[in-house]
Parts: C-alpha cells; sequence; structure tokens
C-alpha cells in the first residue's frame, strides 16, 4: 500500500497481495487503508504543528547524540590495549555489530509493539553499556560492551525516525531531515570533549628527543574512558528528560493501523490541546475516509462527534455510569475495549477494520446528534496507557495485524516495492561503508599524516582538526532540510551529495598541505551528513506505515552490516596503501549515486 505522504500512482487493484471488499474485486482492501492514511493525513494537518511537535523534535534528536565517540579514542584504546593495525578495527565492528541487531530488532519491534517502547529503552541500553564500557579491563571485554551499547544506538535510530513522522502533518515532513542535525551535534559534541580531555590524560607523545616515551596506562592513559563514561552520563541525561519532559502517546497511525479508533481520537485531541488548538472536533466518520463514506448509508447529517474536549459533559452515560453508548456497546461486541468504569473482561475477536467501520456505520445511521463519549483525566490515562503497551494477549486475541510479520515482508516484496527495497538497501550499505572506511580512521590519518615544509601535527592538533571536521556537518543537516523542498527534492538532493562526497574524497586522496587536508575533509563531512540526512528522512517516509518499521529496520541494519566490514577491510588496506580505503570509498559513493538516480519515488510533497 502507499502512504499518503507520497505522489505516488495508487496501487494497482490487481495486487495480488489486496482482498476484495464486500466480495468486490473493483474494490480492493487496499484502497480502503489508503484512504484511511489520506485521512488521517487530513486529521494530523487539522491538529496543525506546535508546542508538542518542537519537544519531540528535541527529545528525539537526543537519541541521535551517541553514534560519534568511538573513532575520536580509537587511537588511545589501541595503545592503551597494544592492538595490532589489522585489529583495532574490530572495536568499531563490535559497535556495528549491536547497531546491526539492533536495528533489526527493534525495527520489526515497534512494527509489531508499537513505537513507544523502543523510544525509551534504546536510549536506557546505551546509557548503562556506555557507563559500563567505561570500566573494561581488556581489549574483547571492550568489544561486548560497544556491541552492547551498539544494540541500543542502532535500533534508536530508526524507530525515533519512524516515530516522530507518524506524529508529523505531512507539510513538515522535512523536519525529520532536519532531526538529523543532532547526529552532526553528537559529531561536535565528541571532538570537543577529545579536544579538552585527551591531550593531558594520554600517552606522553613522542618527540626528537624521545621518541619512544614510557607510558602508565593506568595512570597516564585513561581520557578514553572518560570519553565513554562522560557518553553514558549523556545518555542518561537524554532519557530522563524523554521521561519527565512529555507523557508521550503511541503514534496516531499505529493506532489507527490496530484498530484502536477511541484512542486515537484521543491522542489527536490532546496533541491539539498541547499545540493551543484544543477546539478541534474530530468526527469518527473522518477516520474511515472513503470506505466509510461508501458504507454510511443513512443521512448525512447522521453524525457521531468525538469532541474529547468537552471533558464535563456526561449525559452520555448510562445509570450505572458506564459511559457506553450505542456505538460503544457495539465496538465492543467486536474488539477488545476498555471501557472507563465496568470492569468486563474485554471479547477475544478477529474484527477488522472494515467490520468496525460498518459498524460504526449502521450506528450512527440511527443516531442523531449525538454528543460524543466523555473521559476524565485517569480515564483518558488508563486508555493511553492500555493502547500504548499492549499485552501479548491482546493481539493474538485481536488477530491484531501488525503481529504479522510475514505480511509485511510479502507487501515489501510485492511487485509495487521490491525494487524500492532492494534500492534503499543499496544506499544504506554503500553510504555506511564509504563513510565508515573514512570517518572511523580519520583521527588515525590525521596523526599519521605529515607535510612537506610543514611541522609534525600534535594531537592537539589533530583533535582541533578533527573538531572543524565534525563541525562542517552541522550546515549539511540544515541544507538538507531547505533542499529537499527545491525542486531538487528528495533524490536530487541525495544525488548531488553522493557523487560530491566521491569527489571531495578523491581530492583529500591527493592532498599536499594541511589547509587543502581541512578543506576536502569538511566537504566530506558537509556533503555525506547532507547526504545521511535526506536518507533518514527518506526511508520512513517512502514506506507505508505499516511496514515501515521493518524496512527502516533492515536499511539501517544492512548499514550497520557495512559498518561492521568496513573498519576490518580498511585496517587490512591501511597496511597495503594508506589511500587505498579511500579509494574505496568514492567507488563506493558512486555506486551510492548511481541507486538513487534509479529510484522510482520521489516523496517531495507538490504544493
Amino acid at each position: 500500500m502507499v502512504s499518503s505522504s507520497h505522489n505516488f500512482a495508487p496501487l494497482p487493484v490487481d495486487d495480488p497481495l489486496l482482498t476484495v471488499v464486500d466480495g468486490d474485486p473493483d474494490k480492493p482492501a487496499g484502497a480502503f487503508h489508503h484512504s484511511v492514511d489520506d485521512a488521517l493525513d487530513a486529521l494530523l494537518a487539522k491538529v496543525g504543528y506546535g508546542r508538542f511537535h518542537t519537544i519531540l523534535l528535541i527529545l528525539c534528536g537526543f537519541g541521535w547524540l551517541a553514534d560519534n565517540t568511538v573513532s575520536i579514542i580509537l587511537p588511545r584504546v589501541q595503545e592503551h590495549f597494544d592492538v595490532d593495525d589489522k585489529w583495532i578495527g574490530t572495536l568499531s565492528s563490535a559497535l556495528f555489530t549491536g547497531m546491526m541487531l539492533g536495528s533489526f530488532f527493534w525495527g520489526s519491534f515497534s512494527d509489531t509493539r508499537g513505537r513507544k517502547l523502543p523510544y525509551t529503552m534504546t536510549l536506557a541500553i546505551t546509557s548503562v553499556f556506555g557507563i559500563l564500557s567505561s570500566f573494561a579491563f581488556s581489549f574483547w571485554s571492550l568489544c561486548v560492551m560497544l556491541f552492547l551499547l551498539g544494540f541500543g544506538v542502532g535500533g534508536n535510530m530508526p524507530t525515533d525516525g519512524a516515530l516522530y513522522l507518524e506524529f508529523l502533518p505531512k507539510e513538515y515532513h522535512y523536519l525529520l531531515t532536519f532531526m538529523s542535525v543532532f547526529f552532526s551535534f553528537g559529531a561536535v559534541l565528541a571532538s570537543i570533549l577529545g579536544y579538552i580531555i585527551l591531550p593531558s590524560t594520554s600517552c606522553p607523545e613522542p618527540t626528537i628527543d624521545v621518541p619512544s616515551p614510557t607510558c602508565d596506562m593506568a595512570t597516564q592513559n585513561y581520557g578514553w574512558r572518560i570519553m565513554l563514561f562522560s557518553v553514558g552520563i549523556i545518555t542518561l541525561i537524554m532519557l530522563i528528560a524523554r521521561s519527565f519532559c512529555l507523557r508521550l502517546p503511541e503514534t496516531p497511525k499505529y493506532l489507527l493501523n490496530n484498530n484502536k479508533h477511541q484512542e486515537t481520537i484521543i491522542v489527536l485531541q490532546d496533541i491539539a490541546k498541547m499545540n493551543g488548538n484544543g477546539g478541534v472536533d474530530i468526527q469518527t466518520s473522518d477516520l474511515h475516509g472513503d470506505r466509510h463514506q461508501r458504507l454510511n448509508t443513512g443521512s448525512n447529517n447522521d453524525t457521531m462527534t468525538d469532541k474529547v474536549d468537552d471533558r464535563d459533559d456526561d449525559d452520555d452515560y448510562d445509570d450505572e455510569g458506564h459511559g457506553m453508548d450505542e456505538q460503544d456497546g457495539l465496538l465492543a461486541t467486536m474488539r477488545p475495549t476498555k471501557v472507563p468504569g465496568n470492569a468486563h473482561h474485554p471479547v477475544d475477536t478477529t474484527a477488522d477494520s472494515d467490520d468496525i467501520a460498518l459498524a460504526a456505520t449502521a450506528v450512527e445511521s440511527t443516531t442523531h446528534h449525538r454528543n460524543s463519549r466523555q473521559f476524565d483525566e485517569e480515564e483518558r490515562h488508563d486508555i493511553i496507557v492500555s493502547s500504548a503497551i499492549p499485552t501479548f494477549q491482546d493481539d493474538l486475541s485481536t488477530g491484531s495485524p501488525s503481529l504479522d510479520t510475514t505480511n509485511s515482508w510479502s507487501i515489501l516484496m510485492s511487485d509495487k516495492w521490491r525494487l524500492t527495497l532492494f534500492l534503499v538497501w543499496g544506499i544504506w550499505t554503500f553510504t555506511a561503508m564509504s563513510f565508515t572506511m573514512f570517518n572511523v580512521f580519520l583521527p588515525k590519518y590525521l596523526e599519521t599524516l605529515g607535510f612537506e615544509g610543514e611541522a609534525t601535527p600534535t594531537r592537539k592538533d589533530v583533535y582541533w582538526d578533527y573538531m572543524i571536521y565534525s563541525i562542517a556537518g552541522v550546515p549539511g543537516s540544515v541544507m538538507a532540510s531547505y533542499m529537499i523542498e527545491t525542486r531538487l527534492g528528495r533524490k536530487g538532493t541525495m544525488a548531488f551529495s553522493a557523487f560530491g562526497s566521491a569527489l571531495a574524497l578523491f581530492l583529500f586522496s591527493i592532498i599536499n598541505s594541511r589547509m587543502t587536508m581541512l578543506i576536502s575533509s569538511s566537504s566530506v563531512s558537509f556533503l555525506a551528513t547532507l547526504l545521511y540526512a535526506v536518507i533518514y528522512g527518506y526511508t520512513p517516509e517512502v514506506f507505508d506505515t505499516s511496514v515501515r518499521g521493518t524496512a527502516v529496520g533492515t536499511s539501517s541494519g544492512l548499514g550497520r552490516v557495512a559498518g561492521i566490514i568496513s573498519p576490518i577491510v580498511s585496517g587490512i588496506l591501511l597496511t597495503i596503501n594508506t589511500a587505498l580505503p579511500l579509494y574505496v570509498s568514492v567507488v563506493g559513493f558512486i555506486i551510492v549515486g548511481i541507486c538513487i538516480i534509479v529510484l522510482p519515488y520521489e516523496t517531495r510533497t507538490l504544493k
């Protein structure tokens, strides 16, 4: 199926994955889900952008800060544990292995169990193992700790992007690209910490007089431990902020996909209220799109409006205070619903969204000018919590489509999505390979570079150069959020940055002065960050809600696979020729550019 955020052609009626509605082969069920997606996009636009979305942007961005520390401590760790060049890449590979598994696990988890739990759990894992890794007693124990840290970081980035996108009105989708600026801030923060901490807490540097100085690793080379401990503490602060700054509900698209219409309305109304737009009214029919209108045979005036912001009106509650109106009673027989004030157990059923839409319509056609059911704050909290954290038994009893992972893969492998999926996988894989080969070993490159007529750079010079390199990436994210809304669109912006990165890397490989090195490396940082920013926004945007987490998770996971292999391969290539990893990176970025050109879909919204 096709997300409403796309300007794509609709799915063909003869798609084998689509079932028919009411026995009519000309009315595929997929068309109903597409209209519901459109209806929800219209409601998100009605709710508008405001304070809720700004806070969520910052809190989601917090999760993108912890992915930038390992490369800067790599030379110090290598020195501490006396690791050979060909094996030092194992440290980065351990981190990327954890990231890969985290991407696969948390991506699928967010599709089947919701976005909310990964939102906090991934940061908790990152924080715990960031702190524990600072106490590693050997190189291999450090690899294990960074693997577990990566499991949290790897899940954080794709699930946060999907979560934020599903709260955004369509016209603000460019902000998902802007969110990657936090990734750049993370790199800048790591480089600033490195510049402040590492020169004075590392082994003495070789000099002409003392070419091989002695070093007590326990008392002189502990700066890398401070760096890792700092990452853990900063992530813990982010986790606390996520837990207390905003009581996050489950995303409206996830709730609606799982037939939780009542909870969807409540979440949308609460967001509107937080944005200062509390007077927004949402009709039940608004959640059913064209399918609902087709089924509705009653009067156009016979509608039921859910005005959740009317808190004090309790006319629709029955004599026992159960708050059941005709619609609630009928829907409660078709799916498990927690009814405030009533302790009955939910009914096990396998009703789908079409059944619920039909039932709702039948009720509406005989109901005139009914006020909506009202909820006090405690009841609203119970409903939101129960919808955001469903039990496994609930999902089994409802036959929830979110549990059908096989169906997600069937959709992704259909003719409609297969080419897009494979190309997106290629983009993630080769981008990660190319950038990792350069980025992971950049501090080591900088320490070994020497130019004729120039003094050998000190470690402080190296960390200063690395800080400039990191800062150059910040405007890349900002520029990306602007460029994707121009005529270039997502595809044009990605192609420009991919081919530009290849050119900048080639120039870096033939540098002959420190100034040209700074210019070329900063260009790589700017363009690669721009590319990543658009990739992180394009991937969740191009895929439908029901498969978004799986598609983003597997794409990110394959990027991590490339990240696992690249440091090891790069370490081996370094022993052959220092420039060889750079040439491989150039070829990789060219392949990325070709994949982008072949992509069938441009997701920029035409105004």
